[in-house]
């Protein structure tokens, strides 16, 4: 018995990130709102837009975007990106 616990306490992870260390799952970007880029990858409606000379992956409001068109950000929720 003693063999699998010690397994078992050398498996289990004993520290947690938390947001007061500074941790954060996904990055927010609530500057985004308002700034406009150009399609690299159809949003179906998810994809890839490119925004200040970054990648930023978005979700249209509704339906497919063709690639090449420009967007605006209408909202950021989290680390969803809504684009027009």
């Amino acid at each position: 018995m003693g063999f699998w616990q010690n397994l078992w306490h050398n498996m289990v992870l004993k520290e947690q990130t938390s947001t007061e260390d500074g941790y954060t799952s996904a990055p927010e970007h609530p500057e985004l709102v308002g700034c406009t880029g150009t399609v690299t990858r159809e949003l179906r409606p998810a994809g890839t837009v490119v925004i200040n000379g970054e990648p930023v992956d978005v979700v249209s409001e509704g339906d497919y975007i063709e690639k090449g068109r420009q967007v605006t950000v209408v909202a950021v929720t989290g680390n969803r990106v809504v684009v027009r």
